[in-house]
């Protein structure tokens, strides 16, 4: 008769774990950096230098006239012998009606014979004069404007705290494989491969 043997087979109960590990988030708000920037500007110019001359007064003196000058002179001119007519012919209106009447007297031929006697005997005159020199005024440029200084302000943004965050970690055990023992009986031999 074979010989019965005994075949046992067990497997061990295995425990598994699952690890949550702690952690700490300890971000950092970087700082944020603006700036308010105003450039300078120079705002300088020049102006032109300006020559002015007035060659006037001595184009004046030797008979040019510009047309207020040559009005105001003939204006004062025309007063005078205006006046010097209305007293000429005021004082030929009296001598006529004094002495028109008289025998042998003729006032207007007396009063046209003294008119060229006058004219005849009248002293010319030439007068030298120092002709004027122009007026020749130079004005320099000058540079003007103010200029505007630039800055710079700079702006930084950050936050007094640091944020924190902790995550609690875990540990939870649970059976991962159950323990076993199977047995079976074979004949003749161990079953080693069962």
């Amino acid at each position: 008769m074979p010989m019965l043997y005994l075949n046992v087979r067990h497997t061990l109960p295995m425990i598994g774990m699952r690890v949550q590990r702690n952690t700490l988030d300890s971000s950092i708000n970087q700082p944020r950096y603006e700036q308010e920037t105003q450039t300078a500007r120079s705002n300088r110019g020049v102006t032109q230098p300006k020559l002015t001359i007035n060659t006037y007064p001595s184009r004046h003196s030797y008979g040019y006239t510009n047309n207020t000058d040559f009005a105001r002179e003939n204006y004062e001119r025309g007063m005078s012998e205006v006046q010097k007519g209305t007293s000429k012919h005021t004082q030929m209106a009296w001598a006529l009606a004094e002495d028109g009447p008289k025998q042998g007297r003729q006032v207007g031929i007396e009063f046209a014979k003294r008119d060229m006697e006058n004219r005849v005997t009248r002293q010319r005159q030439l007068v030298a004069a120092a002709i004027p020199d122009p007026e020749i005024h130079f004005d320099v440029g000058q540079v003007v404007g103010e200029p505007t200084i630039g800055r710079t302000t700079p702006h930084w943004n950050t936050e007094g705290q640091a944020r924190v965050q902790f995550n609690r970690g875990s540990i939870e055990t649970y059976l991962q494989q159950k323990g076993d023992i199977h047995r079976w009986v074979s004949e003749g031999k161990y079953d080693i491969y069962a």
